[in-house]
């Protein structure tokens, strides 16, 4: 059933306002998306322990599935690259390029940022300890999540 004035046009016009009669508001621009990235889907919590990261930061890292990361296997991974992040780095800095220049020390950081690195790791892995002593982490020694 259509009301008499439902043109066409006017029913064409009003299907692109994207009106939802739940929240009673329309979608400003047909490219927004309704919803938020940062809300979960309550019918699909993550599991507990799991690290939740949007697919889109990982689209240039070196990791595989965000599905089958926990806190614990980034953390090794992370562990198992800092030398040859911080080898990198030194190399970096040796350039003659970029030497005595501002961006430089743009894309690195303060010329102690090899040690702050080193550091930032070693607080992660204690308050990973910490949480896993309380109970808020559960440790998979190296398992495979189960999917």
């Amino acid at each position: 059933f259509q009301p008499p004035d439902a043109t066409p046009q006017k029913t064409k016009k009003k299907n692109q306002n994207f009106y939802s009669p739940t929240t009673g508001t329309c979608q400003m621009s047909p490219f927004s998306s309704p919803t938020s990235h940062n809300t979960q889907n309550p019918r699909n919590p993550p599991a507990e322990g799991w690290l939740n990261i949007p697919s889109f930061f990982l689209q240039h890292l070196w990791l595989d599935s965000v599905t089958s990361l926990s806190l614990l296997d980034l953390q090794s991974r992370v562990r198992s690259s800092l030398a040859r992040i911080l080898k990198i780095r030194a190399n970096l800095k040796s350039l003659q390029a970029l030497e005595g220049s501002r961006e430089l020390e743009n894309i690195l950081g303060p010329s102690d940022s090899s040690r702050s690195l080193s550091t930032e790791l070693q607080k992660t892995q204690t308050l990973m300890s910490q949480a896993e002593e309380l109970h808020l982490l559960k440790p998979n020694h190296g398992k495979v999540p189960a999917r």
